[in-house]
């Protein structure tokens, strides 16, 4: 079988290169998928459940692959939590400096003096005011990255959360075709046990062709067996029959004394 549907494979590939678009090679497509459709008709109840077996046991690959995506995922959200954190924590700090030396510098723009202290520094007030621009630009600068690391965390975080989901999904899917498969696997051998127990089978083991012949053995006494019966019935009619025609001669004889007349 597997030969023949090779063979139609090269037919139909040759076909589809030689006469590309035309009727034969739509005739010979519709040959190969009716060819197809009967080989799957054909294939045991068993051998299909094996097949499906190995398909969801298949799944386990599709399973590790999604946990692996989703460990990624977790550590992400993690890390980008802690970095933000981190970042978060570092500008409030440079806001509170940023303030400290703003209000010593409008302090000494007050006193109209032109240094100004703040910690255990003092500095030129025109110093001071360049110090405090380029500390505000990194805190604008700072803003925008944490703003930034935020909404890829929340990216993170759905896709997170649809990986769990999914995995989730397929769990809950591929214990619910294992106890399917099991299932139908348990059906069917109580049907072939009823197949075993019955006189009329309708699979193709050997325990149903034996039944099978055992029954036209059966047919074939009967036959016999009333043919026997027959047999004596259709003597006594040709016994009868005699009988009658040796009696109508006898009885015409009589009548002309005991001679038939010519």
């Amino acid at each position: 079988m597997l030969k023949k549907m090779v063979i139609l494979g090269v037919i139909g590939t040759v076909a589809v290169v030689a006469f590309g678009g035309t009727k034969a090679v739509s005739y010979l497509k519709s040959e190969f998928r009716s060819f197809s459709k009967t080989v799957e008709e054909s294939i045991p109840p068993e051998k299909e459940i094996e097949r499906l077996k190995s398909e969801v046991s298949h799944l386990d690959a599709d399973y590790r692959k999604l946990i692996n995506h989703l460990a990624k995922e977790r550590v992400e959200v993690v890390n980008l939590t802690a970095k933000i954190d981190e970042m978060t924590a570092k500008q409030n700090k440079d806001l509170a400096a940023y303030d400290a030396r703003y209000a010593a510098l409008e302090k000494a723009e007050k006193g109209n003096t032109q240094q100004v202290s703040y910690g255990d520094r003092t500095v030129p007030l025109n110093d001071a005011r360049r110090d405090l621009d380029g500390l505000l630009v990194r805190l604008e600068n700072n803003k925008k990255s944490i703003s930034a690391h935020e909404s890829l965390l929340s990216n993170r975080i759905k896709v997170r959360d649809t990986l769990e989901k999914q995995l989730e999904a397929l769990k809950n899917q591929k214990s619910e075709l294992v106890n399917s498969i099991d299932a139908m696997e348990a059906e069917l051998a109580a049907l072939k046990l009823q197949q075993m127990e019955s006189k009329y089978q309708t699979d193709d083991t050997r325990l149903a062709r034996i039944k099978e012949d055992m029954q036209k053995l059966k047919t074939k006494v009967a036959v016999e067996r009333e043919k026997l019966n027959l047999m004596p019935a259709a003597y006594e009619d040709n016994a009868s029959a005699t009988k009658t025609s040796e009696s109508l001669k006898s009885r015409r004889e009589a009548l002309s004394g005991g001679k038939k007349s010519d």
